[in-house]
């Protein structure tokens, strides 16, 4: 967030910024900002709800490439949203926005947008987990809390927020996008560039450092909007620039010429002829300027004694002791807090068909549930009274932004628990019986058999989620569609693993290509809308299993979805291959993929069942077990312009680039062969994938 403007400005101005060889130093990372950015500079994968194994493979080689600069990274994560509100507008009107590149994207109009796949904060935090980077979850916003920390340690900042330009830690701040980490494994530093404040406002007359926060009330961040008073200055008349930066270089320039900001508020009032806007100017700046003052940091000790911030504002003594450690180490999602805190809940869009309903409507019982557990014996708060809505003595309600058509709206949502929930308590969640915990997740996922054993612990939470959305989802999945899922599932578990087993190089090679295959054009607006709720159900469900402290075995996020292979297999397998076409090299893929699809079909209720079947082809494992299959010469040939490797390709995949023979004209023309043109029909249907039966059933 930040200041908008000020990092484009100071890139521009390199006087600002120093080259430094970053090297045998602690770095005190914005983990918000890192997860995005590793992303979205690589240029994975979004239209198809996200490319995760690739983005596990770039996060290991960026902190490969710090350790191999003796360089000790702490990363610190955003948690719930500020209990003040203060930032609420900034926040809506940037969900309004994402909503608007969701759409973009998912038509075709943009490449990418400021949205990202829903699991990749999760994915991002499990990663780290693996590589035992050391990490925090704020209780809320992280900038303060960042900022504090490296001033403590006398460490920089890594992140691409301007906030940071304003805070001035004493080590300085490194901006992302000057952060050249790939050249760090050879050259033993990492070549950046270094923001010191001192260094700033030398370069206006020698600027006193305070005056700085005062520039950004002025220019306006996020904590305050002066535009929205309706108060306008003329800065650019103190500027010698022209264009969008004059206004931020002549607020500098005009505070430049006063020793303390006391005194540059003072003679604010002389700019303004609006008599009245004067004492609310200064009223308004006052609570600004203290965002900035940095003290010491909650974090040290968790970094150092695994140890939650023993002080808490007031509004956030709320969340029980025993909730506070996994809060910080992540394992609890941040939603929890907002839900405790605010009651509200901020969700996030999702590459779809916007002329249908959300794709996170299908997973609002989930929602519930976990809004249940985290409400139960506690009141509606007077300034979160819903409207319209006659709230009974012991009810509770959460509001939940999404969207509705390609606006931001919000809805009043029931906190409900299935009857084997009744008796548990928030305070003593974490004690209650395992068998208890299994039975709301079980009930809350419709799971009226028992869980299957079959298959590995790993997979039993998405068969259940799986099994969930084939029953909910609308448009129904078709049989091809829950094949590609699991293709998918099987592609992550061969990813790095059983190499020594027959035939399982051969299959996962053709599994990648399909990753790796360049899809030319918008994607299957349908196939998004599936996928995407099937995103939305797991997303929900793995955050109430671990408010239910794991109550099933976690899957691995970053080897369950690949978007991009997904998409493509469920194409190919509507226009006629067979599963077969893909696994039939090994015994293992091949069982591992019957396995989990009776797992699925297996538990599903007969007429879900019966549906998907009827809609189906001849050409599943479990229907043609001792059918030979003839059209793997039709893989090869459509595949035969991949370079086909032995092992992993881990360097494609960071780079999300193509193989050589894509870019000859070859290549070109086999592509445009394979291409499965998007269907682009307007959708008018009025679908309501939740009833009201479905929304209220456990109160």
């Amino acid at each position: 967030m930040g200041v908008r403007g000020l990092m484009s400005y100071i890139k521009e101005n390199h006087q600002f910024l120093k080259d430094c060889h970053f090297k045998d130093s602690k770095l005190i990372i914005d983990g918000s900002n890192l997860c995005f950015s590793l992303y979205r500079g690589q240029d994975f994968d979004i239209m198809h709800g996200g490319d995760y194994y690739a983005f596990e493979i770039v996060i290991k080689e960026f902190f490969q490439a710090l350790k191999n600069c003796n360089i000790e990274p702490y990363v610190v994560l955003d948690g719930g949203s500020d209990h003040t509100d203060k930032k609420l507008e900034t926040l809506k009107q940037r969900a309004q926005e994402r909503i608007k590149y969701g759409r973009d994207v998912a038509l075709g109009l943009k490449h990418y947008g400021g949205i990202k796949p829903v699991l990749l904060k999760s994915v991002f935090k499990e990663i780290l987990t693996r590589l035992k980077v050391p990490f925090v979850q704020c209780m809320e916003e992280a900038d303060w809390e960042t900022a504090a920390l490296a001033h403590q340690w006398n460490c920089p900042v890594l992140s691409d927020d301007s906030d940071f330009f304003i805070f001035g830690q004493k080590a300085g701040f490194l901006p992302y996008s000057h952060f050249q980490w790939q050249k760090g494994s050879t050259q033993k530093f990492i070549p950046a560039k270094k923001f010191l404040i001192s260094n700033f406002c030398k370069c206006f007359n020698n600027m006193k450092t305070e005056l700085v926060s005062l520039f950004a009330a002025l220019a306006g961040n996020d904590y305050i909007k002066l535009q929205r008073m309706n108060v306008s200055f003329k800065w650019e008349q103190f500027s010698s620039l022209s264009g969008s930066h004059a206004r931020i270089d002549g607020i500098l320039w005009w505070l430049s010429g006063f020793q303390s900001s006391e005194k540059a508020i003072g003679a604010l009032p002389d700019l303004l002829q609006d008599q009245d806007d004067r004492s609310a100017v200064s009223k308004a700046l006052a609570p600004c300027l203290r965002e900035y003052q940095l003290t010491q940091s909650n974090l040290a000790q968790f970094f150092l004694n695994g140890l939650a911030p023993s002080r808490l504002p007031r509004e956030l003594e709320i969340i029980p002791a025993w909730m506070r450690t996994p809060l910080c180490d992540g394992s609890m999602s941040s939603t929890f807090t907002d839900t405790l805190v605010l009651q509200r809940v901020r969700l996030s869009p999702q590459i779809e068909n916007f002329d249908l309903p959300s794709s996170n409507e299908i997973s609002r019982p989930i929602r519930q549930v976990m809004y249940g557990l985290l409400l139960a014996g506690q009141r509606q708060r007077d300034h979160r009274r819903p409207t319209g809505v006659h709230v009974k003595p012991g009810e509770c309600y959460v509001e939940e932004y999404d969207r509705e058509g390609l606006s931001l709206t919000s809805v009043w949502v029931k906190a409900a628990c299935p009857f084997s929930g009744n008796n548990l308590h928030l305070e003593t969640l974490n004690q209650a019986p395992h068998e208890t915990r299994l039975q709301v997740l079980c009930d809350t996922l419709r799971m009226t058999k028992p869980i299957p054993t079959s298959i590995a612990p790993k997979f039993q939470l998405a068969v259940c989620v799986t099994c969930y959305w084939l029953s909910k989802a609308d448009p129904h999945p078709r049989m091809e569609d829950l094949w590609a899922l699991l293709l998918g599932f099987v592609f992550g578990e061969l990813s790095g693993r059983h190499k020594g087993k027959q035939g399982i190089p051969l299959v996962w090679n053709r599994l990648n290509n399909l990753r790796r295959f360049c899809m030319v054009g918008p994607p299957d607006l349908d196939l998004a809308h599936t996928y995407s709720q099937w995103q939305a159900c797991l997303y929900a469900s793995y955050k109430l299993n671990r408010l239910l402290c794991r109550a099933l075995p976690e899957p691995e996020l970053a080897r369950l979805y690949c978007g991009p292979l997904v998409h493509q297999a469920a194409l190919r397998l509507r226009s006629g291959m067979s599963t077969e076409s893909f696994l039939s090299a090994g015994p293992f893929p091949m069982q591992l993929f019957v396995d989990l699809q009776n797992a699925v079909l297996d538990s599903l209720d007969a007429n879900v069942r019966d549906r998907l079947q009827k809609a189906s082809r001849p050409n599943s494992p479990r229907q043609r077990r001792t059918k030979s299959v003839g059209s793997m010469d039709e893989l090869v040939a459509q595949f035969q312009h991949f370079e086909v490797e032995d092992d992993e390709d881990e360097d494609y995949g960071r780079r999300g680039g193509r193989s050589k023979s894509d870019d000859d004209e070859d290549g070109k023309l086999r592509r445009a062969a394979c291409h499965i043109r998007t269907r682009h029909k307007k959708k008018s249907r009025n679908l309501h994938p939740l009833n009201k039966r479905d929304r209220v059933n456990w109160a």
